[in-house]
């Protein structure tokens, strides 16, 4: 049997990102539906119903930054979005900062370094725009991302965590936490991370 072109053992340098165009959006939402799937059992059937739909909203991806997608043999297999004002997101990153969030690869493609290379787009992105931080939240039982991101250099900022019940709305349960990574790119980034660092020992 022939396996899809998408699906072969790739090389990182194979995954290509780009922005996502308005063809694109079918398979982007089949593409994060399917991945934060599992989470379901985590969050709940009414949070994950309102966190689903959120990350979905990508008209609202749209007007706050770009939707990235990752293209491996000429298959999207992967998603992103990336805002480069992070406080449009509304959950209490600083003003100067860019953000990323709804990172998504198709379950095929894992293990092939697309994730990586969506998250190392959206680091450009945010270092050519001129942000001192790239920021982002994720939640604690999801594993993978979290080892992404401290093997591409962030770092853990729980003074910056999130309830995300003041986000969703209060769904009528205990809290719902996204756990704060951040990357300094600038400076001022390092400053800023330093001074987070130094709220928290104090």
């Amino acid at each position: 049997m022939v396996m899809p072109v998408a699906h072969r053992v790739a090389r990182a340098h194979e995954v290509r990102v780009r922005v996502a165009t308005d063809a694109d959006l079918p398979a982007v939402r089949c593409i994060i539906t399917t991945a934060y799937a599992p989470y379901e059992r985590m969050l709940g059937p009414l949070v994950f119903e309102r966190y689903l739909s959120d990350l979905l909203d990508l008209d609202g991806h749209r007007q706050r930054g770009l939707i990235l997608v990752a293209v491996l043999h000429g298959v999207v297999c992967g998603a992103v979005a990336y805002c480069p004002d992070a406080t449009l997101q509304q959950v209490g990153w600083p003003a100067g900062w860019a953000s990323g969030r709804a990172l998504a690869v198709d379950s095929p493609s894992r293990g092939m370094g697309v994730a990586e290379a969506l998250a190392r787009d959206v680091q450009r992105r945010a270092v050519e725009d001129g942000a001192e931080v790239l920021a982002l939240h994720t939640a604690e039982f999801m594993v993978g991302a979290r080892a992404l991101y401290d093997r591409l250099g962030f770092q853990r900022v729980p003074d910056l965590d999130a309830d995300l019940r003041n986000y969703l709305g209060s769904c009528g349960q205990g809290p719902v936490p996204a756990l704060a990574y951040i990357r300094p790119l600038t400076p001022a980034g390092v400053d800023a991370a330093s001074h987070v660092d130094e709220e928290l020992a104090s």
